[in-house]
């Protein structure tokens, strides 16, 4: 099982608008305003809840505990604070994508895994994911994993700098700082990826399941003329964002990249429009599963944190 880091992006230097923005824009899809926590095992659940960062580097960031929600949710935002936003995805750590929206509502995306060659296995991939959820899903149930899951958290903070275990500490309290927060936040994305994998060994083990063969790099396709005109139109978007000094042809070189992990090359195109690489890395789930304790009182590492139900569901 590969990662799944998914997040939204809002171009802002203010966080109050954007959260208020989310309030006003999911009250009026018929979400209301509730102190409950989605079950990260629930995959229909009627709770949400999001983590809305401040402002940094001209960006507010959102994490989302419903993915497809924040997708939708990524031009509705861009519209009506006429700003660009953009959310990214990582699939299955095979390939990377986002969604740019620009403030007039025009949409640019972009996919890695568009234009490779699949090969004639695709069907069996499917099957055999299928299977894997299913267990998954059952072990959950059961509670079978949970302990293995609370042992890494555990080994997680034990791992940690005095400094960090000190303002997770004071985050649980509810004595944290905005300093604590932020500090704890950046560590806890920059070391996830060490701990994730540690619990994709842990689903394979209890699953029976050999370690994935490592996905082999495929060298860069020569572009077709409609691909080339694609490419231009996909930069002509992306440019009113890009950092101070970033370049077409810095871009262009990052989105003909490839690597074992999608991830990695997500984490370098992040800064090249002035987003923390540790995104790559980030959601809601992850970020969950770093704190122990999410959105609890005075232990979000974000500034807002917002909880929802969808009306007319128990």
């Amino acid at each position: 099982m590969g990662s799944f880091a998914n997040s939204l992006h809002v171009k802002s230097t203010r966080g109050d608008e954007v959260a208020q923005s989310i309030s006003a824009i999911l009250k009026s899809e018929g979400w209301q305003p509730t102190q409950k926590l989605p079950d990260r095992r629930d995959l229909d659940s009627p709770l949400r809840a999001l983590h809305v960062s401040a402002p940094a580097g001209g960006w507010v960031s959102v994490l989302d505990s419903d993915l497809p929600g924040a997708h939708s949710l990524t031009a509705t935002l861009a519209k009506r604070l006429k700003t660009h936003a953009i959310f990214c995805f990582v699939n299955d750590s095979d390939s990377w994508s986002y969604l740019l929206v620009a403030p007039d509502g025009t949409l640019s995306e972009f996919d890695s895994a568009e234009g490779e060659d699949d090969g004639d296995d695709g069907d069996e991939h499917m099957v055999q994911a299928s299977v894997a959820i299913e267990k998954v899903q059952a072990l959950m149930q059961d509670g079978g994993i949970q302990q293995r899951i609370q042992q890494i958290q555990q080994q997680m903070t034990a791992d940690a700098p005095p400094e960090i275990r000190a303002a997770e500490e004071r985050m649980r309290s509810g004595r944290a700082t905005a300093a604590d927060m932020q500090q704890y936040q950046t560590y806890a994305m920059q070391h996830m990826p060490k701990y994730m994998n540690e619990m994709k060994s842990l689903l394979a083990g209890i699953m029976g399941m050999s370690a994935a063969p490592a996905k082999k790099s495929s060298a860069p396709h020569k572009l077709d003329r409609a691909q080339r005109a694609a490419q231009r139109e996909r930069l002509a978007a992306l440019r009113p964002i890009l950092a101070a000094g970033v370049t077409d042809e810095q871009a262009e070189e990052v989105f003909k990249k490839r690597a074992v992990f999608a991830e990695e090359i997500l984490a370098e195109f992040l800064p090249l429009i002035g987003l923390s690489a540790d995104y790559a890395y980030a959601s809601y789930v992850y970020s969950q599963e770093a704190t122990g304790k999410p959105l609890a009182a005075g232990g979000d590492p974000f500034a807002h944190g917002l909880r929802f139900e969808r009306s007319g569901r128990s």
